[in-house]
């Protein structure tokens, strides 16, 4: 669904798209519509098709609910790795103690900057 949404923003015109990871749920999966009901797809693949789908429309991922230090990092690597143009994070930075969220920014940036960004 994120792929159609991020597809639909692109075929509106949009420049640029904010969109959420793509979450799996295996037994909701089973219902959905071909193909998403029959493909087996990894959470690399989801978010590489987001990024195709979005075509020339730029993407960038949510940092979604607040997780660790490390999780954050990852998903914004994942993000990257697929194409994305770059991640935003809100909770994941503000509900946190400022020497910390200043030390994650840090590292997320630093991440960033292997993709070019």
């Amino acid at each position: 669904a994120i792929d159609y949404a991020a597809r639909v923003a692109a075929e509106l015109g949009a420049d640029v798209v904010k969109v959420n990871v793509p979450k799996f749920n295996a037994e909701k999966d089973k219902s959905a519509p071909a193909p998403y009901s029959t493909q087996t797809f990894t959470a690399d693949d989801a978010l590489a098709q987001v990024v195709q789908s979005a075509g020339k429309t730029l993407v960038i991922f949510s940092g979604g609910e607040k997780q660790d230090e490390s999780g954050v990092v990852d998903k914004a690597r994942a993000g990257m790795r697929a194409g994305g143009t770059g991640v935003i994070f809100g909770r994941n930075m503000w509900q946190r103690p400022m020497d910390e969220a200043l030390k994650l920014a840090g590292e997320v940036h630093a991440m960033l900057k292997e993709y070019g960004a």
